[in-house]
């Protein structure tokens, strides 16, 4: 089951989302926990003779150990590939979800930490009881663990139909190309620009990068959209790099004027 989600960024652009429902995660979790389980049987199985050699050293020992050992493997399981797929561990791949923060952002090392330190609660009495409870009476599907780290599990489709306007490459690098090679020089209209939509404009640009890639178009095609009808409309635009351009030569306007009136 998969509800809208409507997210309010600092620019005060609300950019919707697919919340994940509750069957969708437990698949995505009971895939996860498969995963973890022939990780743990397969290294036991290699190491039984070490496992032996330790039971001898450490006795009654070895299980507390143990417990410690399994506890950091599911940890760092989920941790690792939070952090190094942007939110997504194999079973919320193959299940189509992702973990963000609440804001849309994606989430951090500390974010992941924490909602996977909170996951051992959540897990209690067996296999996400109390985790469940939880997300049944949050609105946002959110367990124990995403309440404690400020993030949410949402609906990400790997394959993504995109229009015309993002048929290049759409992780768009830094916009340091010379001016005489804009696309949209000759056709932006500065003067129509406003204080307000230069620094709602700035704002987003230096946030960019810190978004997923298709929140990143969303929001630049929510931000532009308007500046575009206002100048006049432009066929098959790309709006991300349109208010690159635009801020660059606005910015340029700007300090040449202050220029010439201290001059």
């Amino acid at each position: 089951m998969f509800e809208q989600l409507s997210v309010e960024t600092p620019e005060q652009i609300s950019i919707n989302y697919q919340k994940a429902g509750i069957g969708s995660r437990f698949y995505a979790a009971l895939l996860d926990t498969i995963i973890l389980c022939l990780i743990l049987f397969l290294g036991l199985y290699v190491n039984q003779g070490m496992i032996e050699y330790l039971s001898a050293i450490f006795g009654n020992w070895l299980g507390a150990i143990g417990g410690i050992i399994v506890f950091a493997m599911f940890w760092g399981y989920y941790m690792i590939f939070e952090i190094a797929t942007n939110g997504q561990s194999p079973g919320k791949y193959v299940l189509e979800l992702r973990v963000i923060k609440d804001g849309g952002y994606p989430i951090n090392f500390s974010d992941s930490a924490i909602r996977n330190l909170v996951r051992l609660a959540d897990f209690m009495p067996f296999f996400y009881g109390i985790g469940l409870i939880v997300m049944l009476f949050s609105p946002n599907w959110q367990r124990l663990g995403d309440l404690a780290a400020g993030t949410l599990v949402v609906k990400t489709p790997r394959k993504k139909s995109l229009s015309s306007n993002y048929d290049l490459n759409p992780d768009v690098p830094d916009y340091n190309v010379p001016i005489e090679e804009f696309q949209y020089k000759d056709w932006i209209q500065l003067d129509m620009v406003t204080n307000e939509e230069l620094i709602r404009i700035g704002e987003f640009l230096s946030r960019s990068s810190s978004l997923l890639i298709d929140r990143r178009f969303e929001l630049a095609r929510a931000i532009a959209a308007p500046l575009v009808d206002k100048m006049g409309g432009y066929e098959n635009i790309r709006y991300d790099i349109f208010l690159k351009e635009l801020y660059k030569l606005k910015t340029i306007q700007e300090t040449q004027t202050n220029v010439d009136d201290g001059a």
